[in-house]
């Protein structure tokens, strides 16, 4: 039985979405967010730049891998993720899509 009432996807802010990431695991070792040209909006610089240049050299791909470094993007963000060896990698890869679209409506 619903209400009929819409449900709308929940919003995070680029601080909000690292604190939010951050809670579901204890093996990532950084995470960062970034805007459609690559700039850091949160997180860790460094990780930062490895995800704009990974994200950079495959345009097309909406989640890139790189080693430790999992990113996903939506229209205007990315979100990345250095991961440890106990991370659960298809989980997390899901949480950076998450957290990328609810960056879309902040």
């Amino acid at each position: 039985m619903g209400t009929g009432a819409p449900m709308t996807a929940a919003t995070l802010t680029p601080d909000g979405a690292t604190a939010w990431l951050r809670s579901l695991s204890i093996d990532l070792r950084a995470v960062v967010v970034l805007d459609a040209a690559g700039a850091v909006l949160a997180g860790d610089p460094g990780l930062g730049a490895r995800a704009a240049a990974a994200l950079a050299a495959a345009p097309e791909a909406p989640v890139v891998e790189d080693g430790d470094l999992l990113a996903a993007r939506s229209a205007h963000h990315a979100v990345a993720a250095s991961v440890g060896p106990f991370a659960l990698r298809r989980l997390t890869r899901s949480d950076l899509a998450a957290a990328a679209e609810a960056l879309e409506g902040a």
